[in-house]
């Protein structure tokens, strides 16, 4: 979580420094638009839509594009609930909802943290398939923060192993399935 919020520009680094796109340093402010975030849960306005909750990031980042933000409900899968206030969603509906939030501004780099933590069984497919589909559709890469993984395994193609605040090990899915398999 604490790598991911730097990464993200939510905290910044104790030491050591951060190079993304090509940037480090102060220089990371004029990439940070190219990063979505969702780190923990999203944060909702429960009395509003879901369209609502888009339109306000929308509006904050200045994008009036027709048809977006249906496009971005469509994406994630709730286009169909209508004017259903999000108080009333379930958990997984939520995170779909934040990893929508996320898109908004077509980011080349989605940071998710511990994405499907707390989700009933089909709250957990219903993530992994918005998942999946964002990876398929978009080329987006995503990077995902999680201790399930069971879950990672079924989605994820690259692992990294941080321990310590250190990236202590890189690993394709091939080379930690030989590795588990040993």
């Amino acid at each position: 979580t604490t790598c991911l919020k730097m990464i993200s520009g939510l905290s910044t680094p104790s030491y050591g420094e951060i190079e993304m796109f090509g940037y480090k340093g102060k220089d990371l402010q004029k990439v940070r638009s190219r990063v979505g975030c969702l780190i923990e849960a999203p944060g909702l306005y429960g009395n509003m839509s879901a369209y609502d909750n888009l339109n306000i990031k929308c509006k904050l980042t200045g994008i009036k594009k027709k048809g977006y933000i249906e496009e971005l409900l469509k994406t994630v899968g709730l286009d169909t609930v209508g004017e259903k206030k999000t108080k009333h969603y379930s958990l997984g509906m939520k995170q779909r909802l934040g990893i929508a939030l996320a898109l908004v501004g077509e980011p080349d780099l989605l940071i998710l943290d511990e994405p499907i933590n707390g989700l009933d069984p089909q709250g957990i497919v219903e993530v992994r398939e918005t998942i999946q589909k964002l990876a398929k559709e978009r080329g987006m890469t995503i990077c995902i923060s999680s201790h399930i993984l069971e879950e990672l395994s079924k989605i994820a193609t690259d692992y990294g192993i941080i321990h310590n605040g250190c990236l202590v090990q890189e690993l394709t899915r091939e080379e930690l399935m030989k590795k588990c398999s040993e």
